[in-house]
């Protein structure tokens, strides 16, 4: 657990109860609820970004922080970190269906434009792929998905010192009850280096960005 990250990971899915009140709790339990939840309280350091969207924020240890979107069940999500000029870091996140891989991909190219006089070009992006998945001999291989090449394409025209890539494949077929379909990102606020990625299912990584 990193200090200035909220847990929001369960480590055993609930099951359906016969008792409503249990279900709902059960409801209220997953990620997205509780930063939907968040939201509605009034918190401005998360971010939702919602299906067929493409949202850049700018991290802060007084702001933004947390970037997450959620009903992906057979969408791509692609989010990207950047480092800006002066050392803050650019969080940019999408969520689009699977059959709109030019909308999406000219959807981070327009948020790459309006920010690139602020960009550190020699900070090697990070493009991170959440999409859909199937089971291969027991494991989670990622379906063919043409979202992979384009997006690299599009970095490959704009940073000449190279980009690095993560893909995540998840489970889009029979889901348990409760199950997560969010992708999230969160970064620490006491460090705003160190990210935590929960990915559809609450597949989670820790990364270090610094590089």
């Amino acid at each position: 657990m990193v200090e200035g990250i909220i847990n929001l990971t369960r480590k055993v899915l609930p099951k359906l109860s016969p008792y409503s009140r249990h279900n709902i709790e059960s409801l209220n339990a997953m990620p997205e609820m509780v930063l939907a939840k968040m939201i509605s309280k009034g918190d401005k350091s998360i971010v939702h970004v919602d299906m067929n969207h493409c949202i850049a924020a700018i991290i802060s240890k007084n702001g933004i922080t947390t970037s997450y979107t959620d009903a992906l069940n057979g969408c791509n999500s692609v989010g990207v970190i950047l480092k800006l000029k002066d050392n803050r870091k650019l969080c940019i996140l999408s969520h689009y269906v699977p059959t709109n891989t030019d909308g999406q991909t000219s959807a981070i190219a327009k948020q790459l434009e309006t920010y690139a006089p602020y960009i550190d070009t020699d900070y090697k992006p990070k493009i991170f792929f959440n999409i859909r998945g199937y089971k291969d001999y027991g494991k989670l291989e990622a379906v063919p998905n043409p979202i992979i090449e384009k997006i690299k394409n599009l970095f490959k025209n704009r940073f000449s010192k190279g980009f690095e890539y993560f893909i995540t494949p998840y489970q889009n077929q029979t889901r348990p009850a409760f199950f997560s379909s969010a992708n999230i990102f969160q970064f620490d606020s006491t460090d705003l280096n160190k990210l935590k990625i929960t990915n559809v299912g609450e597949q989670e990584k820790f990364i270090d960005i610094t590089v």
